[in-house]
């Protein structure tokens, strides 16, 4: 339902305090004998999403006899009809999104994925393969459906400190992979999914927050603090988290609005019903100590300050195609990458990549590393293509060494291999990012430091290889990084990565006068970070070169027009590919975040969707599953199609 997975509205109030407030109506429940039952869901099917649910039946677990269906009657009644047993089992715990429902079979200790349908107004149930064992005993179950990339996730978690989220495949199609491991309270009891953010409940402190979306890190916030609580279960609905304490008081916000003065509360699920002027939650608890489901209703109160108006994350994502080996150790170590385009034989390309820990890496385009170099601590690279230097023309590459805040130079033959020149030393200090640019005959240097300082030097050859010579230097007011050059305008457009991104004049003989074209507000998060140029892309039929900015803030990327007006004509993140490539072996990948460098090049880079060129970016966090950090690529075409670009 898609009401229950809204923002939820902001709370920081004690469960001591709500449960003295004054009670709303709320039904007498009815009860079902459990049979040594847990948890209870109700059967909610997509095609009733976006509705408000007038009645519907319920599944709930047993220990006894396994997966039960409840009917619910229409009518009023005090008593209902026996369950029907869908899968009989040993089962504890209950998570259910259309068509998945999740189970501990305790008899394997494992997690047990059934699919169920409905088929001709019956309920029809697969009991599929059990997912493997977990490293620590399992405590709550909760599913995450995402529309954005129409893909299903569940997490399940403990009491000593560990959870994991796996990516069980899309509506039609179980392809269970483990996503990745989550650091939670100890102790924790419940979980609740408000889109993509995953609510626990720790008994000594709270509810607390993390960020659910599949390319995501692993930091928290406690969103409600409540010392020495008896949370039992928690949903968030209508916007709204609902929370039942063991002795089944029902608080939503800062009020109760159910108690039933029960002996020992296990779960709770709900879902809104009746309509929109008048809701109510029906919902189900388990009661250990009688051994009962209760089934029951709570009138909703009517917030009138509520806005609806709460800004939705409803931004595209497109599916990552390809992804490097990963680096060879933990932390913060990929950057920035370079994409060198064979000159014959496109598919045959390669993306440079700096590991800023010891040097720099290349990459076929399967993702496989083909060359290692130990140059040092390397940050940015970037590269031209058949520069006429020393008498001949070669494939360069430039990087930025920050061991001794100099510049390291690199050849590229025909065939990919690259060759290092001795390193160039520069005035800089703790030299950072850096980009090329080619002004007829000549290569120049834009190399910047985290004071603002940019430095135009001008790339001449020795006999021994590549020389340069400062020609001047331009300022922006606070720390910048990622740069490209627009030779055709004979722009620099650099990124502060604070405030947004400035336009320079790249001659050398320009001012050092630049403007603040982007802001860094609305769609552009800070920071800003890479920046690269796509040049000819065919918009809406008229072509147009157009600046690649990656939002690091929000995990995003944005289109910008590379002339005036500057308008922004997209936005985008890089999710889950349940087809892709890793390594050189098909298999799942995740999406990007925190994305440091990224470029861009409008050539082929080989056959099919890669005619059109190609988007490669550093992954600051790399899941399914868990690993070191690395980068991701994808064609452009399928950015342009994604967005209806073209």
């Amino acid at each position: 339902m898609t009401t229950a997975f809204t923002k939820i509205s902001a709370i920081a109030v004690s469960l001591a305090g709500l449960i003295s407030a004054p009670l709303s109506a709320f039904a007498q429940p009815i009860t079902a004998p459990a049979h040594k039952g847990s948890q209870a869901q109700a059967l909610l099917f997509t095609k009733d999403n976006n509705a408000v649910i007038s009645a519907v039946d319920w599944l709930w677990v047993s220990e006894r006899n396994g997966l039960m269906l409840q009917s619910i009657p229409s009518a009023d009644k005090t008593s209902l009809p026996t369950a029907k047993t869908l899968v009989k089992g040993e089962f504890e715990l209950l998570a259910f999104s259309d068509p998945y429902a999740l189970t501990l079979d305790r008899r394997a200790d494992r997690i047990r994925p059934i699919m169920i349908k409905q088929i001709e107004g019956k309920v029809a149930t697969n009991v599929l393969p059990l997912l493997p064992m977990a490293s620590f005993e399992i405590n709550w179950i909760c599913i995450q459906p995402r529309p954005q990339d129409g893909n299903i996730y569940a997490w399940f978690g403990g009491e000593d400190g560990y959870s994991e989220q796996w990516l069980l495949g899309d509506a039609g199609h179980f392809m269970p992979k483990k996503m990745r491991s989550q650091a939670i309270p100890v102790n924790s009891t419940s979980c609740a999914i408000d889109g993509d953010k995953l609510l626990v409940s720790e008994p000594e402190a709270g509810v607390w927050q993390f960020d659910a979306s599949p390319f995501a890190d692993n930091s928290a916030k406690l969103i409600l603090a409540a010392l020495n609580n008896d949370i039992a279960g928690m949903q968030v609905i209508d916007g709204k988290l609902l929370l039942s304490d063991k002795n089944g008081v029902l608080t939503l916000d800062q009020q109760a609005i159910a108690n039933y003065d029960l002996g020992k509360v296990q779960g709770f699920s709900g879902y809104l019903s009746g309509t929109s002027t008048n809701k109510a939650i029906q919902f189900a608890l388990y009661d250990d100590k009688t051994d009962q489901y209760l089934f029951s209703q709570a009138v909703l109160p009517i917030d009138r300050n509520q806005s609806n108006n709460e800004p939705s994350d409803n931004i595209i994502e497109i599916p990552a195609w390809v992804e490097s080996d990963p680096s060879d150790r933990p932390g913060d170590t990929m950057d920035d990458p370079a994409i060198w385009v064979h000159p014959t034989e496109p598919e045959k390309s390669l993306v440079l990549g700096t590991n800023k820990r010891w040097g720099l890496l290349s990459f076929n385009m399967r993702g496989e590393q083909v060359q290692a170099l130990p140059s040092g601590r390397i940050n940015n690279v970037e590269l031209r293509q058949q520069v006429m230097l020393g008498g001949k023309k070669r494939d360069i590459a430039v990087a930025t060494l920050r061991d001794n805040d100099s510049l390291a130079f690199y050849e590229i033959d025909a065939q990919g291999k690259l060759s290092e020149y001795p390193n160039q030393a520069t005035n800089m200090v703790d030299i950072y990012g850096m980009c090329l640019y080619q002004d007829a005959d000549t290569l120049y240097v834009f190399a910047n430091e985290k004071s603002g300082r940019i430095a135009q030097y001008r790339v001449d050859w020795q006999v021994n290889g590549p020389s340069i010579k400062l020609v001047r230097d331009i300022h922006t007011p606070s720390q910048v990084e990622g740069c490209v050059v627009d030779e055709a305008q004979h722009a620099l457009f650099i990124g502060e990565e604070d405030k947004g991104i400035w336009r320079f004049n790249a001659k050398a003989n320009g001012g050092t006068q630049g403007e603040l074209i982007i802001k860094a507000e609305g769609d552009l998060v800070p920071d800003v970070e890479g920046i690269s140029l796509y040049q000819g892309a065919n918009i809406h039929g008229k072509k147009q070169d157009l600046l690649v900015v990656s939002s690091q803030g929000d995990n995003s990327y944005l289109l910008y027009q590379a002339q005036p007006p500057y308008a922004q004509l997209g936005k985008f993140r890089i999710g889950v590919n349940l087809n892709g490539m890793e390594n050189g072996r098909e298999t799942s990948i995740d999406g990007s975040s925190e994305t440091d460098g990224l470029a861009v090049t409008h050539l082929s880079v080989g056959t099919g969707a890669w005619q059109q060129g190609m988007l490669v970016i550093q992954d600051g966090h790399n899941h399914l599953p868990d690993n070191n950090q690395s980068f991701k690529w994808l064609p452009w075409r399928s950015i342009i199609e994604k967005l209806s670009l073209n």
